[in-house]
Parts: C-alpha cells; sequence; structure tokens
C-alpha cells in the first residue's frame, strides 16, 4: 500500500459509514441476541456458540453504528455508547450463567431502551 492508495481508501471508508445503516443493523442484532438467548436459557437445544457469536457481532455494530452517529445524529450515537456499557458487563457479572440466569437476562435486556431510542431518532431522522 502507498501514500497514493491512502485517501481513496479512506473516501471509500468514509462513504462506507455513511451509506450503511447501522443503526438498524445493530438494534437487529441485538433482539436477536435477545430472542436466542432466551431460548437457549428456556432449554431449547440451541448452541451456546450462536448466541456468543451473536453477542460480539452486536458489540461491534453497536461500536460502528455509534461512530457513525456522532457527527450527525449525536443523541442517537450518546444511546449507543450507553448501550455498550451493559453489554460490556455481561461476560464479567453475569459468570457463569447457569447460576445466574435471571441477573444476566435483566443485564442484557437494561440496554434495550437505549437500543430502540437509537432507532426511533435514527427513523424520525429519516423524515
Amino acid at each position: 500500500m502507498t501514500e497514493s492508495d491512502l485517501p481513496p481508501l479512506l473516501g471509500a471508508l468514509f462513504w462506507l459509514m455513511r451509506a450503511v445503516p447501522w443503526t438498524p443493523l445493530a438494534v437487529l442484532s441485538y433482539t436477536a441476541t435477545v430472542a436466542i438467548g432466551t431460548l437457549s436459557l428456556r432449554g431449547r437445544r440451541i448452541h451456546r456458540g450462536w448466541h456468543s457469536g451473536l453477542f460480539i457481532l452486536t458489540c461491534l455494530l453497536t461500536v460502528a453504528a455509534a461512530v457513525s452517529s456522532f457527527p450527525v445524529r449525536w443523541v442517537g450515537g450518546l444511546l449507543l455508547a450507553l448501550a455498550l456499557v451493559p453489554l460490556a458487563l455481561l461476560p464479567f457479572v453475569t459468570v457463569p450463567v447457569a447460576r445466574h440466569p435471571r441477573r444476566h437476562l435483566l443485564l442484557g435486556l437494561a440496554a434495550a431502551p437505549c437500543y430502540f431510542g437509537a432507532l426511533l431518532l435514527w427513523a424520525v431522522q429519516l423524515r
């Protein structure tokens, strides 16, 4: 990679950050993570790896949505950054999940108002 390749690459990255609807993707991933986690806690035969993989994807999409929101939609970006707090605490506060399923579920659901508030702000701004 040479220095002459860097500006077009950065331009493409900035275009991608604006073009992709990161907030709805983060909310969709969060909703799927909660649904699969709830089903696995209720005794369904869902491998824990699916829940863990979706959790990681949710965190990555939430960071991307927050970063892409800050210049223009800073309130939505702040809500998404706030949603990362309970998600960051989940692996440490609720281990092992088998002993603390209620605590794990409640801490995971604590991020829901932030996600749906950010989605509402994103949808209102489309108009």
